[in-house]
């Protein structure tokens, strides 16, 4: 019992030059929350564990917070610091994915499954040594970690990142600062990554894409909630926005404060070359924010929100792709009401990021549109199954 859907993106354009697209999505979200409705919180987290496989420990993560809250059940920080390492990990590898398996088809280059292969195993231990029997995301859910092995585990991944993405290039990859730096970089690396990266610029592509959408502010989950409460909430999961206005929230909400961001950033904007650099990032620090966490089991280190007022409880957490909300309400110990606000209908809302992105695409001939509009996808990452269709409107 899994839900999925798909999106059809349809980019028209004049000769090469975008002038309108349309975004249909056929993801079944009042479906998955209907699913939810009438079963009790224990029931409710075993069945959200079946219904999303993508993505599945920040579902199940935010799910269990917002039971936790609807319930007045006490934070715990060892638990809430070894939950968040299991989706920091889900990120790596949601990210470590297409970088592997779909970056070097954009470049005409054969992708090598072994290395993803070797690094979706290290991540799989990770769950067994931090929860007895590996049962993470229950309501008496309680956190073992064994600092020793977990500490091994961290240094054999970051090994593997290093070897399967950077070549061994990790560490100088890691003191990148500037554009001129990322460049030299470029020059001297032979990573699959860096060759993407470098076709990029060559091409005079790095800004590609630029756009006005913002990213969407950090709030709380009260100022959340409130404003939720305020919404009709079927076209709200649809079409969720904050204060009216559409906003991006991707893996580039989370890097922009990075010395190599905020540098490219300053040159290209939102553009291509700033996204696919922030995925690198996130990869590529994995290890040590893994360590950061497993140095702080008992500062409740937590990356997680959630609230619960007059029988309404709110959780919200950064999932690999962006924002994840989970609104809860139970009556009578039931699910009365829930929705789920993922970060997919944000960045793929008629008037969002991946839209606006798509328009400002600037080919220098028509062919070169579709593989634009192909590296944009992919850095933007719905996260479902996509089609792009290109039609020419002035034919």
């Amino acid at each position: 019992m899994t839900l999925a859907g798909s999106l059809s993106i349809d980019l028209y354009h004049q000769e090469g030059k975008p002038c309108r697209v349309a975004i249909a999505s056929s993801r079944p979200i009042i479906a998955a929350s209907q699913l939810l409705l009438g079963k009790t919180p224990k029931q409710l987290l075993d069945t959200v564990a079946l219904l999303f496989t993508l993505c599945g420990n920040a579902q199940a993560y935010t799910a269990l917070l917002a039971c936790r809250a609807a319930l007045g059940i006490a934070a715990d920080p060892a638990a809430d610091n070894a939950h968040t390492m299991l989706v920091q990990l889900e990120t790596l590898r949601e990210h470590a994915w297409p970088i592997l398996l779909t970056w070097p088809g954009l470049i005409g280059a054969v992708p090598d499954k072994k290395p993803l292969a070797a690094l979706l195993q290290s991540v799989a231990l990770f769950k067994q040594q931090l929860f007895r029997y590996g049962e993470a995301f229950k309501l008496d859910s309680r956190a073992e970690t064994d600092i020793v092995p977990l500490q091994r585990l961290i240094d054999g991944l970051a090994a593997l990142i290093d070897t399967a993405l950077f070549n061994g290039g990790l560490a100088d990859f890691q003191q990148l600062r500037t554009d001129a730096q990322l460049r030299a970089w470029l020059r001297q690396s032979n990573a699959l990554p860096a060759r993407l990266l470098a076709e990029v610029y060559d091409r005079e592509w790095a800004a590609s894409g630029q756009n006005q959408v913002a990213c969407l502010p950090p709030l709380e989950a009260a100022a959340w909630l409130e404003y939720i409460r305020q919404q009709d909430l079927t076209a709200f999961s649809r079409l969720p926005h904050w204060q009216g206005r559409c906003f991006e929230t991707t893996l580039l909400n989370r890097q922009r404060a990075q010395p190599l961001i905020v540098e490219l950033q300053g040159r290209y904007g939102n553009g291509l070359i700033v996204r696919l650099v922030a995925r690198l990032l996130a990869v590529a620090d994995t290890p040590t924010r893994l360590r950061q966490l497993l140095g702080c089991q008992d500062a409740g280190a937590v990356s997680a929100h959630s609230i619960s007022c007059d029988g309404h409880a709110l959780a919200q957490i950064q999932a690999a792709r962006g924002l994840l909300i989970h609104r809860l309400v139970l009556r009578q110990n039931k699910v009365y009401d829930y929705r789920i606000i993922a970060p997919t209908e944000w960045n793929f809302h008629p008037d969002g990021v991946a839209a606006q992105s798509l328009l400002q695409l600037k080919p220098a001939a028509p062919a070169e549109l579709k593989l634009q509009a192909e590296l944009l996808l992919n850095a933007l990452d719905p996260c479902v199954r996509y089609t792009v269709n290109l039609t020419d409107s002035g034919r």
